[in-house]
């Protein structure tokens, strides 16, 4: 099973997690900062085990890795036969997503509104009661407490010892 893992300074790794006698252990495929159809190639190359391309793209957007390949495109199947018989992917096909969807874009801001523009406080009001509506249908989490120091604390030191009433 290949997965991406973030590295430090915006870098990430593809790794495959791999059987030994002594557990599981984690090898390195390929590292990069910019997911691409060259990184990919090399991952599948240095693989021990067929690579799932749809499954390391989902685990590259989970990291927060930016993908630049016709892969997020192309099928898995598709890619993996492509980069396997060392053919790469046509970076003009995701070009021409981008400009068919600009285009897209373009068009539905050039077409006046159907309607006047809600004011931005009732949208809010509605939004937060939109809120409201899906966590009272959801049930009763337990309570859990906060995972970042509480700042109150804080105060009275800063106010030179002085705390506020």
């Amino acid at each position: 099973m290949a997965y991406v893992v973030a590295r430090p300074a915006g870098r990430f790794e593809i790794r495959e997690s791999i059987h030994t006698p002594r557990g599981s252990r984690a090898r390195s495929l390929a590292n990069f900062s910019v997911l691409t159809d060259k990184v990919l190639a090399l991952a599948v190359e240095r693989a021990t085990r067929p690579v799932d391309i749809k499954a390391v793209l989902a685990s590259a957007d989970k990291a927060g890795a930016v993908v630049a390949t016709g892969a997020a495109v192309a099928t898995g199947a598709a890619l993996a036969t492509r980069v396997a018989s060392g053919r790469s992917v046509e970076p003009e096909v995701s070009l021409r997503r981008f400009v068919e969807s600009t285009q897209r874009m373009v068009r539905i801001l050039e077409r006046p509104p159907d309607r006047e523009r809600s004011d931005p406080g009732s949208v809010l009001i509605d939004l937060l009661g939109f809120a409201d509506a899906v966590t009272a249908s959801q049930p009763a989490r337990p309570f859990e407490p906060l995972e970042y120091p509480v700042l109150a604390h804080l105060t009275g030191p800063r106010l030179g010892g002085a705390g506020v009433d």
